[in-house]
C-alpha cells in the first residue's frame, strides 16, 4: 500500500554524473506512474535536459514530503545542506562509490522506492556537528553532517592548536590539523586518519588529530553534551575549515573555535532488514561467507 505522506517528492540529482538525464526521467516517470508529484530544484532543472518546473529552496523544504537522492554521499551531504532545519527526510541512490548514506545502489532504484513507498523503511536521525569561530571582530557559525576539519593553508608547517573541552584545558595538538566529526561521520575522513568507527545511532561525536606530530595522539570519542574550544598557540598560523568537504573558509588569525552538536536532526530513510552494521561489511569487506545456521558451531580456522 502507497504511503500517501509521501505525496509530493523532490529528486536532487548530481547533475555532473553521466547519465543522469536518463535516471531522473525514469525516476519521475515511476513517480508518476504511482500518482505522485515530482518536483526538481530551479538550479538542477536548468542543468538538466528536457522540461523541468524548478521551485525554490525554500520552496521545496515547505512543499516536499520526501526528497530522493541520486548520487553518492557527496550528493546526499548536499542534499542535507538544501533541506537544512525543515521536517523532509531523504533516501539516497547510490551512483557514487561509497554510498555510505544511501538505501541502495542504481540497478535498485525502483525496488527502494517500492519498499518506501510501501511503509516498509524505519527512520535513521543523525546528529549534526557545528562550530561557532569567533575572531576579526565578528562571529561565523556553520553545521555539518559528516565533519569539521581544521587545516593549514601552509603545507609546510606544522599547525598548534590547543584545545578545551567543557573550559578545561585537554591536549595540544602539533600536525596538520584535527577533525570534528558526528558519529555518521566516523566512516568518513575520520576514519582515514586513524579514527574509530561508531554506529550513527550513538550520541556522541569524535575528536581525530590528522597526521599529529607528537607520540600521543589518540582519537577520543566525546559525549555530545561537550563542547570542544580550538585556539591557536604561539604566533597565529593561516588556517582553513572544510564543512562536509562542501564549503571552505578562512579562519580569522587569533579566532577561537566552539564545536559542538546540534539539536536538529537528519532523516535518513532506510530499509527494513538493514543495517549499519550490514552496510559496514558490503562496503568495506564485501558480502559475507556462508554462515552457519543459529545455535551451530564456526569450525576453527
Amino acid at each position: 500500500m502507497v504511503d500517501r505522506g509521501f505525496e509530493k517528492v523532490l529528486i536532487i540529482p548530481n547533475v555532473g554524473k553521466p547519465g543522469i538525464d536518463e535516471m531522473v526521467a525514469t525516476v519521475s516517470r515511476w513517480l508518476e506512474s504511482r500518482g505522485l508529484q515530482r518536483l526538481v530544484l530551479d538550479t538542477d532543472a536548468d542543468r538538466l535536459a528536457g522540461e523541468h518546473d524548478g521551485i525554490s529552496v525554500e520552496s521545496a523544504r515547505s512543499l516536499a514530503d520526501l526528497a530522493v537522492v541520486l548520487g553518492g554521499d557527496g550528493t546526499v551531504l548536499h542534499a542535507v545542506d538544501v533541506l537544512w532545519g525543515g521536517e523532509v527526510p531523504l533516501v539516497g541512490i547510490n551512483i557514487g562509490k561509497m554510498g555510505f548514506l544511501t538505501a541502495g545502489e542504481v540497478h535498485q532504484a525502483e525496488q527502494v522506492l517500492e519498499e518506501i513507498l510501501a511503509g516498509r523503511y524505519y527512520v535513521s536521525e543523525r546528529i549534526p556537528v557545528g562550530c561557532t569561530v569567533e575572531g576579526g571582530g565578528s562571529t561565523a557559525e556553520y553545521r555539518a553532517l559528516n565533519e569539521v576539519v581544521i587545516g593549514k593553508l601552509v603545507r609546510e608547517r606544522l599547525i598548534h592548536l590547543s584545545t578545551y573541552i567543557n573550559g578545561e584545558f585537554f591536549m595540544r595538538y602539533s600536525g596538520d590539523g584535527l577533525i570534528v566529526s558526528s558519529a555518521t561521520g566516523s566512516t568518513a575522513y575520520s576514519l582515514s586518519a586513524g579514527g574509530p568507527i561508531v554506529t550513527p545511532s550513538l550520541v556522541c561525536f569524535l575528536l581525530t588529530p590528522i597526521c599529529a606530530h607528537m607520540l600521543f595522539s589518540r582519537p577520543i570519542v566525546l559525549d555530545s553534551r561537550d563542547r570542544v574550544t580550538v585556539v591557536v598557540e604561539e604566533k597565529p598560523e593561516r588556517l582553513a575549515l572544510s564543512i562536509d568537504g562542501r564549503e571552505d573558509v578562512e579562519v580569522p588569525p587569533g579566532a577561537s573555535i566552539d564545536f559542538h552538536t546540534l539539536d536538529w536532526r537528519v532523516k535518513i530513510l532506510e530499509l527494513e532488514g538493514s543495517s549499519f552494521y550490514q552496510t559496514l561489511r558490503r562496503k568495506f569487506m564485501g558480502p559475507p561467507p556462508d554462515e552457519p545456521e543459529r545455535g551451530e558451531s564456526c569450525s576453527p580456522i
